[in-house]
């Protein structure tokens, strides 16, 4: 199928098709099952370094949820039960799935990911105590491709769903919450449009991890969740339906930490 006839097929049913989670998670070597949104809410399996959500379905987030407490480790999340072993430099893998399919096409936008240390085990910490700093971000990426342009997501998804984090090479040890998030700006362009009332949508995801090694840097300069954004930047409000050239996209968020490089 032609991509501009996939961006019209996609384009038509954004309401419907928006519930993403992370299924897998690999550290380590090892692959741990992700949060289920679609399973058994009421029973949290003890295997998983991913963060419990009560988001059945794994419902997006708005712009109105910017500040609110949902947008710091998604609707109801609270803490799993084990944190993933994983060396200070190597790399994180998550991939994205929905409720019955892998990521929709149509679903563009930008892809980042945030770090938290626990300040002890991560089991423990009140989620309103985590200050994040940004460890990775990737938007808009060339003018190929899709009538929207070629992002982050499309990028995830010629990879099979997949997405690659890598931990801070000279991180001090200990357990850190990962905030894994992407937001879709196939919505995003009006607050009136024919497409949601409510544009861009958030998928934040959290995972606990348990970082291993020699370095010595602790995580500094870190922000409240509900302070990342104000939801009215220009890279939450972007018309991304009016050409493939989005050169200018700012992704929204902090700069990106770099002190651990």
């Amino acid at each position: 199928m032609a991509p501009h006839a996939l961006f019209l097929l996609a384009s038509c049913l954004p309401v419907a098709l928006a519930h993403g989670m992370i299924y897998d998670i690999w550290s380590n070597g090892h692959r741990y099952p992700g949060w289920n949104a679609n399973g058994n809410l009421t029973s949290y399996p003890p295997d998983t370094p991913a963060w419990y959500t009560t988001n059945a379905g794994g419902g997006p987030l708005h712009p109105s949820d910017a500040n609110r407490p949902q947008i710091i480790c998604a609707k109801g999340g609270s803490n799993a039960n084990m944190s993933a072993p994983v060396a200070a430099g190597a790399d994180v893998r998550v991939r994205w799935w929905m409720v019955d399919q892998a990521w929709p096409v149509g679903h563009h936008g930008p892809i980042l990911s945030y770090l938290a240390s626990c300040n002890g085990r991560c089991e423990d910490v009140d989620m309103a105590a985590l200050r994040f700093v940004k460890i990775a971000e990737r938007g808009w990426v060339n003018g190929t491709v899709y009538q929207e342009g070629y992002w982050a997501t499309d990028e995830m998804i010629a990879n099979n769903g997949s997405w690659t984090i890598r931990v801070p090479p000279n991180l001090a040890p200990g357990e850190y919450v990962l905030r894994h998030e992407i937001i879709a700006l196939h919505v995003a362009f009006t607050s009136t449009g024919p497409y949601s009332l409510d544009g861009a949508e958030f998928y934040p995801q959290c995972v606990s991890l348990k970082v291993e090694g020699g370095g010595t840097v602790q995580v500094s300069g870190g922000v409240d969740a509900r302070t990342l954004y104000k939801g009215d930047e220009p890279g939450l409000t972007l018309n991304i339906h009016t050409g493939p050239d989005h050169a200018g996209y700012v992704v929204p968020g902090p700069p990106v930490w770099t002190g651990a490089d």
